[in-house]
């Protein structure tokens, strides 16, 4: 994991939790808070990249153009102009199951 790319997924990874206690670095070394995680990563780097790699593999980012591609096709861009907003909201907020 490059040094960008890991600093992009540990912001994303800080962010997606509300407390540091659900965090996977909290089950590596005793420690809370946001000082005490830098502080760890700084001293056990090789851990920290292995587990925010984990993470990020294990939640992968999904924008909502990713999300619009798998409902509406590739095509959908060029398609987007004739669709009302209410249905572009509905179709995004429905589970991917119920719309088959």
């Amino acid at each position: 994991m490059e040094a960008r790319e890991f600093l992009k997924e540990i912001n994303r990874m800080c962010s997606s939790y509300k407390e540091c206690t659900d965090c996977p670095l909290k089950e590596l070394a005793s420690f809370s808070g946001y000082k005490a995680c830098r502080i760890y990563m700084l001293n056990e780097c090789e851990k920290a990249i292995s587990a925010v790699d984990a993470w990020s593999k294990d939640h992968p980012l999904v924008t909502n153009e990713m999300k619009f591609r798998e409902v509406f096709g590739d095509n959908a861009v060029n398609s987007i102009l004739v669709l009302p907003p209410s249905d572009i909201k509905r179709w995004l907020a429905q589970p991917y199951e119920e719309r088959k």
